[in-house]
């Protein structure tokens, strides 16, 4: 998806590729890159895959602007729902509930005020932001 947009990573970019522990990465999933994380700052690309939903989800620390950078993105902010094309922005204060989806797949630019592992607070008591996959 990235290629296909022309994007190149860096090689000390970090890639995650979460399903939140649901085990249905086309639906409930997530694709990052971690292209900054200092103290005061970050930035990631997130990929949307077409049908897939990132989880209603807040953060008390973190602030977040998303710019999608290719696609389209349904972003739910409370009850508030923004439709987004590439070229837009919206940012985010700490403290607002968000949910996302692409219908055609989507590339987003997610920048944050900082990077904060434990800020990620999910409507679903069952997810998991960090889930560690084991070869067997």
């Amino acid at each position: 998806m990235l290629r296909g947009a022309g994007i190149v990573l860096a090689k000390d970019e970090e890639i995650e590729i979460t399903d939140f522990g649901k085990n249905n990465y086309p639906k409930i999933g997530l694709g990052l890159v971690i292209r900054v994380s200092e103290p005061e700052y970050g930035s990631k690309w997130l990929t949307v895959l077409p049908g897939q939903v990132c989880p209603n989800h807040s953060h008390k620390l973190i602030k977040e602007t998303f710019f999608v950078i290719k696609g389209d993105v349904m972003m739910r902010m409370g009850d508030e729902v923004v439709d987004m094309r590439a070229g837009d922005k919206l940012t985010m204060p700490a403290g607002t509930w968000h949910t996302f989806t692409s219908g055609g797949g989507a590339i987003i630019e997610e920048v944050t005020t900082r990077q904060v592992k434990d800020d990620s607070y999910f409507e679903d008591a069952d997810i998991q932001r960090y889930v560690t996959v084991e070869d067997g």
